[in-house]
């Protein structure tokens, strides 16, 4: 892969400031401490220097899955019952699983809506206390110029029935043709609630057209793998014996490594190194070219650090 940028922060600055010019007894534990473990995210743009964080994180770890893809839907309003869809599905969260949902609607409602109503038979209950994300597929532009274009087109609700839970928001601007990784990096608890939510059993899909008469059949609007993770699962440790130190070139090496099974699904743009502050601090950002990451793949990040 090519890298395209690659920065210091500011704060990475910082570290280096700190760690070469303040006695190592004025230091706490868990103050300014030096970059040991990374992350990896998506659709990242150019790096800056003041930047703190990722923007678009993705999960290293497969935190808990809640729905693999491979349960049906039943469709009310404009929506059918969805049905299996073997050809285009996403990997990821460590299971072993090939199939997607077709969400198929029809020609009665503006409103298509598909319904699982108990997750424990699809996966697991959803969390409120845990970060939450789903992959959602629109063919083409046809297709995505049937959503709705002002307001709402995609509500995602997970709660204890159809009168009490947490919905995510989605306008069409959105969206775009191809997977949408549908995640703000925000908890599930953070959603906007209805009614009194008691349970997280139940897991709901809408989406608005623009007409009645606006239909998807299979192939047209796809979802798959509702899942969850926590704060750890964004972060993994460097390669054993890294940092290591060139006193010659003054120069230090880091390197950073996904195996075959990690952060499965994803186009992958940039990985970021930190350290384990209290408040973890963003060390330094590099952007690639984006490389598809899937269950064939390992990949090793390697930043090099030089003192010129």
């Amino acid at each position: 892969m090519a890298t395209n940028d690659s920065i210091k922060t500011i704060k990475g600055k910082n570290i280096m400031l700190r760690r070469a010019y303040t006695e190592t007894v004025n230091l706490t534990s868990t103050e300014w401490t030096v970059s040991s473990q990374f992350k990896t995210g998506i659709n990242e743009g150019t790096p800056a220097t003041t930047q703190t964080d990722l923007t678009n994180a993705i999960p290293i770890s497969h935190g808990s899955p809640n729905d693999g893809g491979d349960n049906n839907f039943v469709g009310t309003n404009g929506g059918d019952n969805s049905t299996d869809n073997t050809t285009t599905y996403k990997e990821g969260a460590g299971l072993v699983d090939a199939t997607s949902q077709n969400m198929i609607a029809n020609d009665t409602s503006v409103t298509k809506t598909w319904t699982i109503a108990d997750l424990t038979v699809a996966g697991a209950n959803t969390d409120p206390t845990k970060y939450i994300g789903l992959w959602f597929y629109i063919l083409d532009s046809t297709t995505l110029d049937k959503f709705k274009t002002s307001g709402t087109c995609l509500r995602v609700k997970s709660g204890t029935d159809s009168s009490n839970y947490l919905y995510k928001d989605y306008e069409v601007s959105d969206l775009a043709v191809g997977w949408n990784w549908l995640s703000e990096n925000v908890l599930l608890s953070t959603w906007t609630t209805v009614g009194t939510v008691t349970t997280y059993i139940w897991f709901e899909i809408e989406v608005t057209t623009n007409n009645a008469t606006d239909v998807f059949i299979a192939g047209d609007v796809i979802y798959d793998l509702l899942r969850q993770w926590q704060l750890t699962d964004f972060f993994k440790n460097y390669v054993s014996g890294y940092p290591a130190i060139n006193d010659a070139n003054l120069e230090v090496t880091s390197r950073c490594y996904l195996t075959s099974t990690e952060a499965n699904g994803f186009l992958l743009n940039t990985f970021a190194t930190f350290n384990t502050d209290t408040n973890v601090l963003m060390d330094g950002k590099d952007r690639f070219t984006a490389t598809s990451k899937s269950s064939t793949d390992e990949i090793i990040f390697v930043a090099v650090d030089r003192i010129i």
